[in-house]
């Protein structure tokens, strides 16, 4: 859904967007916008913005225009360990290791 996608884009750098602000900037209860992504993507709404904000952490990094640290922040992970923990878990490389 295009306007799913621009949501979480819009909030990407912002750590406290959940699936509840998540379903309120769309419009649907937090059961509608789970029934709604997961029909689309078949991920829950917290996978779906985790799945986003680590290929647009993927392209920042890829710029090397910033530091892991900053990647991290822009894509909107809160702390840097759980970020690079997820990162690797979804690419299996560390981000330094992004080239």
């Amino acid at each position: 859904d295009l306007k799913a996608m621009e949501v979480v884009h819009a909030n990407i750098s912002n750590a406290s967007f959940d699936k509840d602000t998540f379903a309120s900037e769309m419009n649907v209860s937090s059961s509608l916008l789970y029934k709604k992504i997961k029909s689309l993507t078949n991920q829950s709404p917290v996978d779906f913005i985790k799945d986003i904000r680590l290929n647009y952490a993927l392209k920042l990094l890829q710029k090397k225009n910033y530091s892991v640290t900053e990647v991290s922040e822009l894509s909107g992970f809160s702390s840097i360990g759980y970020f690079s923990t997820v990162f690797k878990k979804h690419f299996g490389k560390s981000p330094t290791e992004i080239e």
